[in-house]
């Protein structure tokens, strides 16, 4: 994360904010006069690149500044947004037939200073699953955290008894 000023903005109606002209004696969080936006690039944890997506959560896919968090197996990491392992081959996918958007155009536009914004000329349905429980390409079970505590109202609401707590689950190899 970026924490020099040349890497925040703040606006108050959609004008820019001169933090020469604020009095910062007396701000707090709840009278700051505007609203702080960390400007996109490679240092900013959303990453490059945002996919936004009709929803009432205002959720969204996007890229990472920590690509290397993709090796852990807990992916706890976003506040509840999701992060993308490979955006420029998610947009490429998501462009693909739209006159001038190939990867060479994508990854340009990921290195510009100024934000764009590129609508999509076919709709594409979303549908975002939580699983806390899945076989992996290997064939063997991966299990997660239920972070956030799903799995019991699926419990529930197939009068399921209650499962051991995860830790405490054992498998054994061999006979």
């Amino acid at each position: 994360m970026c924490r020099r000023p040349s890497c925040w903005h703040a606006r108050r109606n959609g004008e820019r904010l001169d933090p020469a002209t604020i009095d910062w004696s007396g701000i707090t969080a709840e009278n700051f006069p505007g609203m702080l936006r960390q400007l996109p690039g490679v240092k900013n944890p959303l990453g490059r690149i945002k996919f936004i997506f009709p929803n009432h959560y205002a959720v969204y896919l996007h890229d990472t500044s920590s690509p290397q968090l993709f090796q852990q197996s807990r992916r706890m990491f976003s506040s509840g947004c999701i992060r993308v392992q490979r955006p420029v081959e998610l947009a490429e996918f998501l462009l693909e037939g739209q006159a001038a958007w190939d990867g060479e155009r994508i990854r340009e536009q990921m290195a510009a200073q100024e934000t764009s914004t590129v609508s999509l000329e076919q709709p594409v349905p979303v549908h975002l699953l939580y699983w806390t429980a899945w076989v992996d390409e290997a064939g063997r079970v991966q299990f997660r955290s239920d972070i956030y505590r799903r799995d019991e109202l699926l419990r529930q609401a197939l009068s399921l008894p209650a499962p051991p707590p995860l830790a405490t689950a054992r498998l054994r190899a061999g006979p």
